[in-house]
C-alpha cells in the first residue's frame, strides 16, 4: 500500500483528498485505491447518487461553492472529462464549447478554489489523454484541444505552485479497457487499436490508479509539471 501524506496537519491519519469523476471506470479505481490507504475522499460530480456534492462543471460559481463546502483539502485528483466523436464538420461551435469547459476551464475553475486551501505537501494529479501529444484517433478535435490544454495546465502551474510546495502532474493514458472507449467502437475496431500496443492488452482502470497514487505519495516528492504516459508502450 502506498502512503498519502497528510500534509500541515499533523496528528491526523487521513489526508483529505477531492476527487472528481468517481463515476468512471479510472475515478472509481482512484477512489477505492484512497479508502484502502484510509484517506478520506471527498467527491465532486456532476451525477447525483455518487455519494458527494453535485455541480455543473461548466458552472464556474457552481464549482467553487462546492469546493468551498468540503474545507481544508490536502490532495486533489481530476478524473473526470467528455468524450466525444466527430470531424469538425459535425462539431458546432456549441459543442466545442462544451467540451472545453467540463474538460478543461473546469479544471482550472476547481484548482482555483481549492488551491488556496492547501499547503506545502499537498498534490494535485489530472488524467489526460495521449491525445495531448498528437491526435484523438477516437475523439473529435474539441477533444484533442482540451486535452492539450490540460497538458498546458499542468506544465505552467508546477512553476507557479513549486514555490507553493505543491507539486501537480499529469497521467496520459492511451486505450483503457472501460465502458466509455468500447462505447466508440465495433468489437473490431477494439481489437485493432488493442493490437498496435506493444503490450497487446489494453490499461486496465486500476493501473492507471495506481500510477495516480504513485504521483500523491511522498514517494513522488520531487516530480511535479510532468506529464506521465500509460500506454503499455504505444
Amino acid at each position: 500500500m502506498i502512503e498519502i501524506s497528510v500534509p500541515g496537519r499533523a496528528g491526523s491519519a487521513r489526508a483529505r483528498v477531492l476527487l472528481t469523476g468517481a463515476g468512471g471506470s479510472i475515478g472509481e479505481a482512484v477512489r477505492s485505491r484512497l479508502v484502502e490507504d484510509g484517506a478520506e475522499v471527498l467527491v465532486l460530480t456532476h451525477l447525483p447518487g455518487q455519494g458527494g456534492a453535485v455541480a455543473d462543471f461548466a458552472d464556474d460559481d457552481a464549482l467553487a461553492a462546492a469546493v468551498a463546502g468540503f474545507g481544508p483539502i490536502d490532495h486533489v485528483v481530476l478524473a473526470h472529462g467528455l468524450l466525444e466523436q466527430g470531424p469538425m464538420a459535425d462539431v458546432p461551435p456549441k459543442r466545442w464549447r462544451r467540451m472545453i469547459d467540463v474538460n478543461l476551464n473546469s479544471v482550472y475553475a476547481i484548482l482555483h478554489a481549492a488551491v488556496p486551501s492547501m499547503v506545502a505537501g499537498g498534490s494535485v494529479v489530472i488524467v489526460s489523454s495521449t491525445a495531448a501529444l498528437d491526435r484523438s484517433p477516437g475523439g473529435g478535435p474539441h477533444y484533442t484541444v482540451s486535452k492539450w490544454g490540460l497538458n498546458g495546465l499542468v506544465r505552467h502551474l508546477s512553476a507557479e505552485f513549486g514555490g507553493l510546495g505543491i507539486r501537480i502532474n499529469g497521467i496520459m493514458p492511451c486505450l483503457v479497457d472501460n465502458p466509455m472507449g468500447r462505447a466508440f467502437m465495433t468489437a473490431e475496431e477494439y481489437e485493432f487499436w488493442v493490437s498496435q500496443v506493444p503490450m497487446k492488452r489494453a490499461a486496465e482502470p486500476d493501473e492507471i490508479a495506481k500510477v495516480a497514487m504513485f504521483l500523491l505519495s511522498d514517494a513522488a516528492s520531487y516530480v511535479t509539471g510532468a506529464n506521465i504516459p500509460v500506454t503499455g508502450g504505444r
